[in-house]
């Protein structure tokens, strides 16, 4: 019995016995000769050296997809998008791995919801076959902006974040106050920032770099749809009271905002696009004005200097830059004060000296002590979940977390002493401790209904 003919009428014979197919077939061998030097295309005849998956760079392999779908889910608790998704994960992945490599895809309408702290803002939720793209294309375009990218710029990048920037700054703040004369700083915010990014700005400051380091043409091309068209474009769904809603200003508003304007709060590709359309301005600050001493978080920036004349200089070149290159403004209020009264940034008061926590951070936590001690503490003790409990230790953390990158041990104590329930509830036990002068015990009454 003769094995079928392969395609073309290319037989397993000679395939076997290493003869070329003929010019009419279509039909291709592979060559494991030597994978690397493919002997400098010599006697091939018509076969074809095997290849890596990055040596195919003008498409996304499967691979990629799935580590970004892995990534996308991580330490996320599930929405409903997520689980249609994950219901059917392969084929969804196939199917993105289509679309994109066929320059098809395009995001769908995002969720929007109200953040009520600091102050309310929307935020709008991509669906989660978006947020895989969002991490797929993510992490390839930073290792092309990385090498550019200053080292004082701190917000969404690996290796910075906010107390980096903090302790930067503080540094920058020691440096100056021992000179004579002590120091001064300027700090500037730009006005109603993510709505008022010019999208073919952007895309043009996208697309110049990418061509000039040769990235696929998948990714520029995935870059083109996020940004061509109004995050919104295509319809949003809003969940939340109306009251909510309205509670939004509405130059807040990413529908009131100028054609061609607005990016999206709420997801990973929106905070790199920030880095790179601002990474103008760290350019212009560091080689135009020559600013040694200059530190940013997102659109917050602050620069430290001797001299007072300095900084409102630079305060109007850098208003001129933002306006006329990247079509922004700075908000009204400047903050142009020696060093000693203290930089209010990223949560703390920072001087030379040291750094203590912000009044309004202080305000949230015990606001939020509080309404836990109405719904979970009385007279006769400890009445809590352990899902409430859970909930209670996560958030006290990270409020100590903040806390302990400042002189905090005199507000921890204050706080425990305004709220002598708190180690109780951090220990589940019954605990004795003074409180006022008197000795207190509260019970940890069982309760997981």
């Amino acid at each position: 019995m003769t094995k079928p003919p392969y395609r073309d009428g290319w037989t397993a014979g000679s395939q076997a016995s290493g003869l070329a197919p003929s010019p009419g077939d279509c039909a291709w061998n592979v060559n494991f000769n030597n994978g690397n030097a493919n002997w400098n295309n010599r006697n091939n005849s018509g076969f074809v050296r095997a290849v890596r998956a990055s040596e195919c760079p003008d498409t996304v392999s499967f691979r990629e997809l799935h580590a970004a779908w892995r990534e996308a889910r991580r330490g996320k608790k599930p929405s409903a998008s997520q689980l249609a998704f994950e219901a059917y994960w392969l084929d969804h992945l196939l199917e993105l791995q289509t679309e994109l490599n066929a320059g098809t895809w395009r995001p769908g309408p995002p969720t929007c919801f109200v953040a009520q702290l600091p102050k309310a803002r929307e935020i709008h939720a991509p669906e989660f076959r978006d947020r895989v793209v969002h991490h797929w294309l993510v992490p390839r375009s930073e290792r092309v902006y990385e090498p550019i990218f200053i080292h004082d710029a701190y917000s969404n990048r690996r290796g910075r974040g906010t107390h980096a920037a903090v302790e930067r700054l503080q540094r920058f703040s020691c440096e100056v106050e021992s000179g004579e004369g002590g120091g001064w700083f300027l700090q500037l915010d730009v006005h109603n920032f993510f709505n008022s990014i010019h999208r073919p700005t952007l895309l043009r400051l996208l697309d110049t770099r990418l061509a000039r380091t040769a990235a696929p043409l998948v990714e520029r091309a995935t870059v083109r749809a996020l940004l061509e068209r109004s995050p919104i474009a295509d319809g949003v769904r809003y969940i939340g009271t109306p009251a909510e809603l309205a509670a939004v200003p509405p130059h807040k508003r990413l529908a009131e905002a100028a054609q061609d304007c607005g990016i999206s709060i709420g997801n990973l590709s929106s905070q790199f696009f920030a880095n790179v359309y601002l990474n103008e301005l760290d350019q212009f600050v560091k080689h135009a004005l020559r600013a040694r001493r200059y530190v940013r978080y997102v659109d917050d920036f602050v620069l430290v200097h001797r001299a007072r004349g300095q900084l409102v200089a630079w305060q109007v070149e850098i208003a001129r830059f933002l306006e006329e290159r990247l079509q922004l403004r700075l908000k009204p209020e400047v903050k142009l004060q020696r060093l000693d009264a203290g930089v209010d940034f990223l949560g703390y008061i920072i001087r030379p000296t040291h750094r203590l926590v912000r009044r309004r951070v202080v305000t949230h936590a015990r606001e939020k002590l509080a309404a836990w001690q109405r719904g979970c503490v009385s007279r006769r003790g400890i009445r809590a979940t352990p899902r409430q409990l859970r909930e209670l230790k996560s958030v006290w953390m990270s409020y100590v977390g903040h806390f302990r990158h400042a002189a905090s041990r005199r507000l921890e104590q204050r706080l425990h002493d305004e709220f002598p329930w708190l180690g109780t509830a951090l220990r589940p036990r019954s605990i004795d401790y003074r409180c006022e002068g008197r000795r207190l015990s509260l019970p940890l009454l069982e309760h997981t209904a």
